[in-house]
């Protein structure tokens, strides 16, 4: 393994940066945003400079002794929503947690948001491993490619370790292919990563970067989105019975065509997304207490989820739900409502 200099588009501070970054966060987010959120942008832009705690330096060799997680996500926030407690629980436990977010997450807003997001999931990381939030920052190779990382400086056996594929807005009623599910389900098609590392991918092309990376990073666990949902991409619908969103369910199908290419001595562990609203509260309350405030402690910096000046004292919408929910995915042959809530159990 081993590391490359930091590139543009990675956010550490740099001298005079500030009112650069702003102004083309700016620029990026205010275009193609539904105008009810719209008020938002400008602190957005503000939101996405990034902290002076960013480093750009190679981080300290970590002590995985305990066990490696690597966890696979489709945007920033579905661990903090769907894999916790079972994250923060790794953490404190010594383990070594590393996540791989396989989108932008930028909702079609472009780098601006990008950043911004990646600042609230490394500072909800932070509070989980009750240390400062103080990152380094550099380029992580997986064979021929390069991938954003971020280790946490006073622990590093916390990294973050971004794709940064396109995440554009899908819209009321979806019934749409993202740039992830396309390529995951369409001959021939491929998707180009953002800045600083932009590369493109084919379908094979994804797979073989997410196998190389599982041998790279050899890890006893693997955490992965639900790929059971059968559900053709083109029929998904928010708040439909059932349903999830398209990089949910691309995303777990291409770390399980990964896994086949990578087998080894790890667990395998799938995590219900979106229909774990439809399930019985299966947290308790200190459960749900430590998870939602680990989530509100993202929301502070994606300014989308928190708008400046609102009320984000509690999540809210289905958010208010998942945080007091952790289900992990069924086989397909089975139903997903059960008589009885399933019990939340070590992988």
């Amino acid at each position: 393994m081993h590391v490359i200099p930091p590139a543009t588009g990675i956010p550490t501070p740099r001298p005079g940066g500030r009112p650069f970054l702003a102004a083309l966060a700016l620029t990026l987010l205010a275009l193609a945003h539904p105008p009810a959120a719209r008020s938002a942008l400008p602190a957005a832009a503000g939101q996405a400079v990034p902290k002076a705690t960013v480093q750009a330096a190679a981080p300290a060799p970590a002590d995985c002794a305990g066990g490696k997680v690597l966890s696979f996500v489709a945007h920033p926030d579905d661990d903090l929503l769907f894999m916790n407690p079972d994250q923060d629980d790794a953490i404190r436990q010594g383990r070594c947690v590393h996540t791989v977010y396989l989108t932008a997450g930028d909702r079609g807003e472009g780098l601006g948001y990008t950043l911004a997001r990646e600042r609230g999931i490394m500072a909800a990381y932070a509070d989980m491993a009750g240390a400062a939030d103080a990152w380094s920052t550099d380029g992580l190779a997986v064979g021929l490619h390069t991938l954003v990382r971020h280790t946490l400086r006073a622990n590093p056996r916390i990294q973050l370790i971004m794709l940064r594929l396109p995440d554009p807005w899908l819209g009321a009623g979806w019934g749409s292919l993202t740039p992830l599910s396309r390529v995951e389900s369409v001959p021939h098609a491929r998707v180009r990563s953002y800045a600083p590392y932009p590369d493109t991918y084919t379908r094979g092309e994804l797979v073989r970067l997410l196998a190389d990376l599982i041998r790279q990073e050899r890890p006893r666990d693997v955490r992965l989105m639900d790929p059971s949902i059968t559900i053709p991409y083109r029929s998904l619908c928010w708040r439909c019975a059932g349903h999830d969103h398209p990089d949910h369910i691309a995303g777990a199908r291409l770390v399980e065509a990964a896994m086949a290419l990578a087998p080894g001595p790890y667990s395998r562990t799938a995590y219900l997304n979106y229909p774990s609203q439809e399930l019985q509260a299966n947290l308790d309350a200190a459960q749900t207490a430590r998870k939602t405030a680990i989530y509100l402690r993202y929301a502070e910096d994606d300014p989308l989820t928190c708008p400046p000046g609102g009320d984000c004292s509690a999540p809210k919408g289905p958010e208010a739900a998942w945080v007091g929910r952790q289900y992990y995915a069924r086989p397909a042959a089975q139903p997903l409502r059960a008589s009885a809530p399933q019990v939340r159990s070590g992988p």
